[in-house]
């Protein structure tokens, strides 16, 4: 219940809530969105549910407004629009600009470089917007990633943003170019729980030379890394 929160928190969530510009009836719910799994062992709950609830809202919600935009877009081009406005480097932007961090409840097992990391910023616009969604419905949740988390051009004219040049193309060019052959990738490693994964890949050419990437998908991750190995190899070339 609200009411067992201390008085100081109250407060500070309230004046959150005009950031947000949505007003909880349960403000318990929001000090839920902003309290770490690391808090654990002192008895209070967790936003990890709440995360993944406003994961996959947000996902609907984006989609929604995409598809509704132009009826000429094609799939695969709504897919690619959607997975870099709710990426995670765009979702940390939100949350730096609504400073959540400063209101996250963490333990110890968090450390202070860590909190404001991009992974802890997302989960905290995506459990703030699960929040929203089970106190006010779907309205509300809705509102709140049209203020806060779509391009203002998707927003105001509901038009997609186009999509950036393929860095894997980009990157199979250059080496062909150059006879390097055909790029390779190799996963190096899968970080977080299933539902909020995050790839690291790495992309190598045949003389060695090789970028890592890090994506919520496989294939966002390679992009990552042919761009980074794509820049190291242009470098190397002065420029070309």
């Amino acid at each position: 219940m609200a009411e067992d929160l201390p008085k100081p928190r109250q407060r500070a969530l309230r004046e959150l809530c005009e950031a947000l510009g949505y007003r909880f009836r349960d403000l318990a719910l929001l000090d839920r969105a902003l309290t770490h799994a690391s808090t654990g062992n002192e008895g209070k709950a967790s936003y990890e549910r709440l995360e993944f609830l406003g994961d996959a809202f947000l996902n609907f919600a984006v989609a929604d407004v995409l598809y509704r935009a132009d009826t000429e877009i094609a799939e695969g081009q709504l897919t690619e629009t959607r997975a870099r406005i709710v990426s995670r480097q765009p979702l940390a932007v939100a949350a730096r600009r609504l400073d959540l961090v400063t209101h996250l409840l963490s333990g110890k097992g968090l450390r202070d470089s860590e909190r404001d990391s991009a992974r802890i910023l997302c989960d905290l616009v995506e459990a703030v917007l699960g929040a929203i969604l089970i106190d006010g419905g779907v309205k509300p949740a809705r509102a709140f990633v049209r203020r806060h988390l779509l391009p203002k051009k998707a927003a105001a004219n509901a038009v997609a943003v186009e999509p950036e040049k393929d860095s894997k193309t980009a990157l199979l060019h250059h080496c062909q170019h150059h006879g390097l052959g055909q790029p390779r990738y190799e996963l190096i490693e899968t970080i977080g729980p299933q539902h909020d994964q995050e790839f690291v890949v790495r992309a190598k050419v045949l003389d060695g030379r090789s970028a890592q990437g890090r994506g919520r998908t496989k294939r966002a991750a390679e992009k990552a890394a042919a761009a980074k190995l794509l820049t190291q190899l242009r470098a190397a070339n002065g420029g070309g």
